[in-house]
């Protein structure tokens, strides 16, 4: 009894220590999609992002993008990481946590088990699903609208391909269509 108490004071202890913030985890309440992204493609799942901003000041991580793209059906999709660094941005305009600060997260491929159980969507299978472009910007509202985190798990990312018991989470929003804006 005493040792469970003891446990219990010492974990307490632990997560009041000055400066620690827990961190907010993949759970239930999120949405998960799978992709095998690449480069170049004008029907699939494309993934850029500019090596180059990696010395800029401005961002923590560069951006990300992944675009759902059809040009035979006229689609196109995006959902965006951003991890700006706050400091540099509040000298631009106001910082948004929720948009501006998405994060990257290295977690154990038995996570895997639990996603799955939540049914995560394949983009490209999504992609492939629609009719026309407005069914996709349908989609696209309709997850927006549930105000959940998105995380998109690339099977091409290498860090993902090489086995080492760990997979990658890209924490993104929905921020483009081709959808006119009148």
């Amino acid at each position: 009894m005493k040792t469970l108490l003891l446990s219990a004071l010492l974990c307490m202890a632990t997560l009041q220590m000055p400066g620690a913030r827990s961190q907010p985890r993949p759970g239930m309440q999120d949405i998960y999609f799978f992709c095998s992204a690449v480069a170049e493609t004008n029907d699939g799942i494309r993934r850029d992002e500019d090596f180059e901003d990696d010395n800029d000041p401005l961002y923590v991580h560069r951006p990300i993008f992944f675009t759902m793209y059809s040009k035979s059906k006229d689609i196109y999709v995006c959902f965006d990481h951003y991890n700006y660094n706050p400091t540099e941005l509040a000298k631009i305009r106001s910082v948004n946590p929720a948009k501006d600060q998405l994060e990257i997260m290295i977690t154990s491929r038995g996570m895997l088990k639990f996603i799955y159980e939540l049914k995560p969507i394949t983009l490209e299978d999504k992609l492939a699903s629609f009719r026309t472009k407005e069914e996709a910007w349908t989609w696209v509202d309709s997850v927006k609208a549930t105000g959940k985190r998105i995380y998109i798990l690339d099977w091409n990312d290498s860090f993902n391909q090489n086995g080492n018991g760990q997979i990658k989470l890209i924490q993104v929003i929905p921020t483009a269509t081709n959808r006119p804006l009148y």
